[in-house]
């Protein structure tokens, strides 16, 4: 009789104690899965903030390209109608310098914002257009002002303006790589 009481009694432990694992196997089974799930959520969700910030500082540049590529074209050709003001006879040289500080104002102030936006490649090319508009603006303002260095004349500034729209040109070029839109239109 005892030995059937102590085995309905350790067949009772057993069976508590399977049901209690049981139920602990299934909970902590049920945590991990919720933990997985939040982990998937939040690696998700970070994916999403990157790529929005990503696509942001795409528009971003994209907008200080445009802007800065549009106001240096304009200082370029402000500077380039100069040239033509300082020939013998034209109208009032000192009021077209003006018409160039004015286009040069914007120029620099849209320069000062792609240095803070331009990967290292754009930036290098918009220093070289920077450099060359910079070297043009000041012969072109000590020939106004009549105190122009030697070898400096309207003929050299002339070509101080092309190299400066062929700088430009390659300058929208590697903008135009940084911003993935070279090559053919997509179908």
């Amino acid at each position: 009789m005892m030995d059937s009481a102590v085995a309905g009694l350790l067949a009772a432990v057993v069976g508590v104690g399977g049901a209690l694992g049981s139920a602990w196997l299934t909970q902590r089974r049920g945590e991990a899965s919720r933990r997985a799930e939040q982990e998937h959520l939040e690696r998700t969700r970070l994916a999403e903030l990157a790529s929005q910030r990503r696509q942001s500082d795409l528009a971003s540049r994209k907008a200080a390209y445009t802007e800065f590529n549009a106001a240096a074209r304009h200082y370029l050709a402000t500077l380039n109608d100069h040239t033509h003001v300082l020939r013998p006879g034209s109208a009032d040289s000192r009021e077209s310098l003006h018409a160039v500080d004015t286009a040069r104002a914007e120029y620099r102030r849209r320069y000062a914002e792609a240095q803070m936006l331009a990967p290292d490649a754009v930036l290098a090319e918009v220093r070289r257009v920077n450099a060359g508009l910079g070297a043009v603006y000041g012969a072109l303002a000590r020939l106004t002002r009549g105190t122009a260095r030697e070898g400096e004349d309207v003929a050299a500034a002339r070509a101080g303006i092309a190299t400066c729209w062929a700088d430009l040109s390659r300058m929208r070029a590697t903008m135009r790589a940084d911003l993935d839109v070279t090559g053919p239109s997509p179908a």
